[in-house]
């Protein structure tokens, strides 16, 4: 049977059976989890404990969806597709990883036949914001580029954004609404991102009441947030 088939009648049972049958399919799916009536086309999924899925979402083509601890797709109408002519044997095609408690709300795009990570207590918020890992260029050689998107720990993205192939922002970034985001700054934090192309507009103070108790709700303490520089070197490798 067609995938999305499969999905399309996996996506019409309640959320206790949906999952009863996501983890007979393979999936890992942990506790506490719901899904709402939205389409999983994905081949891996990979759900921790209180994670939620509200309904009427589109999830087409994705090689691997991994959502940790208490992250949530909290609004309606957001896409997530990958498009199978834009493989060209990239390990990272389809792959989207939500961080811990992080969340989006309603009505954004996401390209992902390159890969997207966004890290802990983040929120996409507003909405009609795209992401794009897929370009053409008209190059001798090369006619699709993939390249990745990082998004770091307790960021905030305003409506409208736009970011594009091969970006990243660093931890504790603010991009205001509007900004198309072209450039890589995760060795930046603290910052304020907007315009097109977006520029850091402001640094902000370590001691932010956001920054030190907006968020404290969740457990976390403000060094749980840092990137280590091990993993920003990984990370800075696929983008």
């Amino acid at each position: 049977m067609n995938n999305f088939l499969i999905a399309l009648l996996v996506a019409l049972l309640p959320s206790k059976l949906k999952i009863l049958v996501l983890k007979l399919m393979g999936h890992e799916i942990g506790k506490n989890v719901y899904i709402g009536l939205s389409i999983l086309n994905i081949k891996k999924i990979t759900l921790k404990d209180n994670v939620k899925i509200q309904s009427f979402n589109y999830f087409k083509n994705l090689s691997h969806l991994t959502m940790m601890e208490k992250s949530a797709i909290s609004g309606w109408g957001n896409w997530f597709t990958a498009s199978k002519l834009n493989y060209q044997d990239n390990e990272d095609f389809g792959c989207l990883t939500i961080g811990e408690c992080s969340s989006i709300t309603g009505r954004h795009y996401f390209d992902v036949p390159g890969q997207i990570i966004i890290g802990k207590a983040t929120l996409i918020g507003g909405y009609n914001s795209t992401f794009y890992t897929h370009t053409i260029t008209a190059d001798i050689d090369v006619t699709n580029i993939n390249k990745s998107i990082i998004i770091g720990d307790r960021c905030y993205i305003g409506s409208h954004c736009m970011f594009l192939p091969g970006t990243a922002i660093g931890s504790f970034t603010f991009v205001g609404a509007g900004s198309v985001v072209t450039k890589n700054f995760m060795d930046k934090n603290y910052i304020l991102l907007a315009g097109n192309p977006a520029m850091v507009k402001k640094v902000y103070p370590k001691e932010s009441k956001f920054f030190l108790d907006y968020f404290s709700k969740y457990g976390f303490k403000l060094a749980d947030y840092a990137y280590e520089d091990t993993k920003k070197a990984e990370i800075e490798t696929r983008i």
